[in-house]
């Protein structure tokens, strides 16, 4: 069984986050990063940055491409003692804005997601014919830039199937189902695959 998390938990965390290829400059004051990932879902990561002039009715950060919307966010974490951290998000930036407290504390709130994202943009009709749900698959994923997929084979093949008004992430997953297949994204791969529902647990965990 795979070690607990709990067991290499002691010490700082360390975080290092990533913008079009280049660290972050250490002096932007991340205030929290909160990753998301869950079957059958889009991965998702909300950045809180320290943002914001009051005097000079600026926000610095904001107005730089640091975190423009389409810039590649790649966040690495690992603890104090470890010697590799591990890459624990990859996406894009979907939007930001600016978050102002009560007490005028101001923070950019920057919204990110898997690239898998493009996939649920622009409804599409389409017509497949004579191939299988794991070839429709492949297929759909195929049509995006910087997307890879690792399919489960599938039988049988469709005489015909037909794609109308739908986003090509919809349809996936609408196929996926059919055939009792899970999808799982993560940084920019898409596997859709049976769960392995006689292997042992790794790890196991249990309430508190």
């Amino acid at each position: 069984m795979a070690e607990s998390p709990a067991e290499s938990s002691g010490g700082l965390v360390r975080l290092s986050i990533s913008s079009g290829g280049q660290a972050i400059d250490d002096a932007i004051g991340i205030d929290s990063v909160e990753i998301t990932k869950r079957i059958n879902r889009i991965p998702t990561a909300t950045i809180h940055v320290q943002d914001g002039n009051m005097p000079d009715q600026e926000f610095p950060l904001s107005s730089s491409d640091t975190f423009k919307p389409g810039s590649e966010i790649v966040i690495e974490a690992g603890y104090e003692q470890g010697a590799v951290d591990e890459t624990i998000f990859e996406g894009v930036v979907v939007s930001h804005g600016i978050s102002i407290t009560g007490k005028n504390v101001t923070r950019l709130v920057v919204e990110c997601r898997d690239k898998a994202v493009g996939m649920t943009i622009g409804r599409h009709n389409a017509n497949y014919v004579d191939l299988a749900d794991s070839d429709i698959i492949s297929k759909l994923v195929g049509d995006y830039a910087g997307l890879s997929v690792d399919v489960a084979a599938t039988t049988p093949s469709h005489g015909e199937l037909v794609q109308y008004y739908c986003t090509d992430w919809d349809y996936l997953m609408a196929r996926a189902e059919v055939n009792g297949l899970l999808v799982i994204v993560e940084g920019g791969t898409i596997s859709v695959k049976a769960p392995a529902v006689s292997s042992s647990p790794v790890p196991e965990v249990g309430y508190g």
